[in-house]
């Protein structure tokens, strides 16, 4: 019962959507993470202040995923992590560090020679470490991908220059595991993003591994789909 209300609700959803199109959608615009993520190639963010959703994962002990963004003197620099309700999640609570010209060094009680052993900083910047220690985070609820996430960290800071900055997404304490950081607050969609909603919903669902009902839900909307076309042709 609960797939079949899966099913009605994201049918519902994306048709509304859809139907009442506008430049502005309450929903992150999903970011490209297939690039490499490290310093010398990070993840590029076209505009730093839309709302943008990276799903990756630290794979191995020691990763770091580096996001990359300009920004102006005075913008708002904004992001935040929440991890995917798994079980195996559950305490995993990943480092966010913002890495740029100008910044108050904060290195949030880390050793300052292990981060930059770790996150290797140039000379001329500096870097806010954002930590989360909670060990029982509140709970989101995402209906339109009907998707549910650990809330962690959130900051927001005025850029002190204008400039290149980065954000890196690490585990002090090695540990590997799924996130989705997003960063930016102005939620605006293009077209190209209203046509991609049924693979954003597809790749969110498979990300966070509700696998066998996502393949359900897939299942019936190409049979019904199928049935509504028959019926249309003959």
């Amino acid at each position: 019962m609960k797939i079949i209300v899966d099913l009605f609700s994201t049918i519902l959803i994306i048709l509304t959507l859809i139907l009442s199109f506008k430049s502005d959608a309450q929903a992150h615009v999903p970011l490209d993470t297939s690039g490499a993520a490290s310093k010398k190639e990070p993840i590029f963010v076209e505009d730093h202040q839309i709302s943008w959703a990276a799903y990756n994962q630290l794979e191995q002990a020691g990763d770091v995923d580096y996001y990359s963004f300009k920004a102006e003197q005075g913008e708002d620099i904004y992001f935040s992590m929440v991890i995917p309700v798994i079980d195996r999640y559950q305490d995993f609570k990943p480092d966010l560090a913002l890495i740029g010209p100008a910044l108050e060094n904060d290195y949030a009680d880390y050793d300052p020679d292990y981060i930059n052993s770790i996150l290797k900083l140039e000379a001329d910047e500096n870097i806010i470490i954002v930590r989360d220690d909670n060990d029982n985070p509140d709970t989101f609820f995402e209906p339109f991908t009907r998707t549910s996430y650990w809330k962690r960290q959130e900051f927001s800071t005025a850029a002190p220059a204008t400039g290149t900055y980065y954000l890196a997404v690490f585990s002090g304490e090695e540990a590997q595991g799924k996130y989705t950081l997003a960063i930016g607050r102005k939620e605006i969609w293009a077209l190209k993003d209203i046509i991609k909603l049924p693979k954003i919903v597809w790749d969110t669902r498979i990300f966070v591994e509700k696998k066998n009902s996502t393949y359900l839900v897939s299942a019936l909307i190409i049979a019904l789909s199928s049935f509504i076309l028959y019926k249309f042709m003959f």
